[in-house]
């Protein structure tokens, strides 16, 4: 190795460079990446929003919310499905995550 610093300098200023072309590419893929990601999620349908868990034993089927971590399985129920089984098919809605109030259904 030079023990000139000018010589030292130039091959630091080279390694940047280098390293830099590097960076840029992987800059690159990241972008490409991030663009098939977007429109592979724009053509999955969105995740529900409400469900209905099954009568189970002496618990009576509920309506939830989809992420309420109370139900168990569940159907997916869309927004109007899931008004219309609190409303008009009576169906108790949970009470821990208490759809019915998200919903607009208060009785």
């Amino acid at each position: 190795m030079s023990r000139d610093p000018r010589v030292r300098l130039e091959q630091l200023r080279f390694l940047y460079n280098i390293q830099l072309h590097h960076l840029r590419q992987t800059e690159h893929w990241i972008r490409v990446a991030e663009e098939r990601v977007a429109e592979a999620t724009s053509r999955e349908p969105p995740p529900p929003q409400w469900g209905y868990s099954h009568a189970r034993g002496d618990k009576p089927p509920t309506v939830h919310a989809w992420d309420c971590g109370m139900s168990g399985p569940k159907k997916p129920l869309t927004r109007e499905q899931a008004r219309r089984a609190l409303t008009i098919d009576q169906i108790p809605p949970c009470v821990y995550c208490t759809p019915d109030r998200d919903l607009g259904v208060l009785e």
